[in-house]
């Protein structure tokens, strides 16, 4: 390809020298003064020459573009043919591991069963606990080597830290390792925080975080009315069922004072490398969100002033474009650019309401 285009640069470059040539003799031409009429049938076939060698040089120039624009093209699914590959090779190790696990967890269930039949109750239930305990310290393993470190994950989420007010309580569901509690508390905040990992409660309470094991929408139930400043919930919203989902939002609703916000961060689903990247990747997973049905959801429920915020896009994965000199670089620049936003558009998004009243300060 590279010695198409490089001769069709030179054929074009010879086209354009032509069409110099030709202006320059047209304009000596036209240069002269009281020209005798014979003269005009010279000036005519010179208009003539310059309009062959014009439409040459227009269409050389183009065949090179043509050949730029399928040098590119061809370079540009190379790089997603091997992005593709990489996934490929990705998942299917993941699936390797999640179906090794899966192996051990019916043998441990036979072992178990055996164990009953012989009435060792005591040595049957000591591999149960183990066994509950096995589960979420592997989903933990798995969130640490997919979804980035302690530090990685709190820089992320400190963009919604001004969104949430400087003092009362701000209730984390779905806390984790803690990233977002340890925020709180670093900027003179209060947090709580729920979540069903014992492994990962136990390394945020080695932070001296505040939280507790709970099923989030009980634990809202029993809370009083308007007694929350805030509630925040990154990576939890795609792991519930719709009902479930509904439900909890509501009861948010119902436990935040009068302007607190709730905001909740989730997979992006208009991103197409967030969905094979990030949310295939987590069998726990129970559905994409749309950012407009998250919207409708917040706002059915009784929360105003609803806006969706989206992450940055991510990093190096954006396909290039043309340099802008170049001829049509505009149309195609603009298709390479509806490419991205479809391919690469931001990995998560997060939408935030406000239950009506006035809002509290909030720093920055």
């Amino acid at each position: 390809m590279r010695r198409v285009i490089e001769d069709l640069v030179e054929k074009r470059k010879a086209r354009q020298e032509e069409l110099r040539a030709a202006l320059r003799e047209l304009a000596g031409a036209l240069g002269k003064r009281n020209w005798p009429r014979r003269n005009d049938a010279s000036v005519a076939e010179r208009v003539t020459r310059l309009q062959e060698v014009l439409e040459a040089y227009v269409t050389a120039q183009d065949k090179e573009w043509d050949a730029y624009a399928g040098n590119h093209a061809t370079t540009v699914f190379k790089s997603l043919e091997w992005k593709i590959e990489k996934l490929e090779a990705e998942y299917s190790n993941l699936r390797t591991l999640l179906a090794g696990f899966a192996q051990l967890e019916n043998r441990l269930d036979r072992l178990l069963d055996g164990l009953d039949r012989r009435a060792d109750a005591g040595t049957a239930a000591g591999l149960r606990e183990v066994k509950e305990r096995l589960s979420p310290l592997q989903y933990a393993d798995f969130e640490k080597r997919f979804r980035g470190s302690r530090g990685e994950i709190a820089g992320r989420l400190s963009a919604y830290l001004g969104h949430f007010p400087p003092d009362g309580e701000v209730l984390d569901i779905g806390c984790g390792r803690g990233e977002f509690l340890a925020l709180l508390r670093d900027s003179g905040r209060r947090g709580l925080g729920l979540d069903l990992s014992d492994s990962m409660l136990a390394e945020a309470r080695d932070q001296g975080l505040e939280c507790i094991k709970a099923d989030a929408l009980e634990f809202l139930k029993a809370r009083p009315a308007a007694s929350l400043d805030g509630v925040f919930s990154a990576q939890v919203a795609e792991h519930l069922e719709p009902e479930y989902l509904r439900r909890l939002v509501s009861e948010c609703f119902r436990v935040l004072r009068p302007g607190a916000p709730l905001l909740l961060e989730t997979v992006n689903p208009l991103s197409l490398f967030a969905l094979s990247r990030i949310y295939f990747l987590d069998p726990g997973h129970v559905r994409p969100l749309h950012p407009e049905y998250l919207r409708y959801l917040l706002e059915s429920s009784g929360f105003a002033a609803v806006e969706v915020l989206f992450g940055p896009e991510p990093a190096g994965e954006r396909l290039a474009e043309v340099d802008p000199s170049a001829p049509q670089a505009l149309a195609f620049n603009g298709n390479v650019d509806r490419l991205n936003r479809l391919l690469f558009g931001p990995s998560d998004y997060a939408a935030l309401g406000r239950k009506p009243g006035p809002a509290r300060s909030v720093t920055p």
